[in-house]
């Protein structure tokens, strides 16, 4: 079973990943390639990693769709 910190840390990285994609590739990358002794947070990296680039195709469909006005 995984660690209190572990929890948090895997939680910290899928808000990032939520709120701004590009910070939420980076803390991915971070945790997937540092932890690859451990399973857990090896694993949640990966998946920060796509939840990012996830949220970051669908906020680029959603400006180019003129569905969200951009920012820019």
């Amino acid at each position: 079973m995984a660690e209190t910190k572990e929890w948090i840390i895997a939680i910290v990285g899928y808000i990032l990943a939520l709120i701004s994609p590009l910070l939420g590739v980076i803390a991915g990358a971070i945790i997937y390639f540092t932890q690859k002794e451990n399973p857990f947070l090896s694993k949640h990296g990966k998946y920060i990693i796509i939840v990012a680039v996830a949220v970051w195709i669908i906020g680029i469909i959603l400006v180019l769709g003129g569905i969200v006005p951009s920012l820019i």
